[in-house]
């Protein structure tokens, strides 16, 4: 509906001591294994998240913002790894 392609990353969310940036790698890693290489893309709503830095995990993965959704949220996207 949103016109992007590639794997969402619908729902993130870390409750673990592990540093969040690690985990997201951890899932492309996996999600790359399972159903071979594609873009990633995934939402941010600045609303709701305490950080001053909306989406500041997925860009210590190496994701880059790419604007923003109707609504207001910030949209991250990776290009797949060759």
């Amino acid at each position: 509906m949103d016109g992007q392609t590639g794997y969402s990353c619908a729902i993130f969310r870390n409750e673990s001591p592990r540093r969040s940036s690690d985990i997201i790698l951890e899932a492309e890693e996996l999600a790359f294994e399972k159903w071979g290489p594609n873009r990633l893309y995934t939402y941010v709503d600045p609303r709701q998240v305490k950080s001053r830095n909306p989406g500041y995990c997925f860009l210590c993965a190496g994701w880059v913002r790419a604007g923003f959704s109707k609504g207001g949220k910030l949209l991250l996207v990776k290009d797949s790894r060759p």
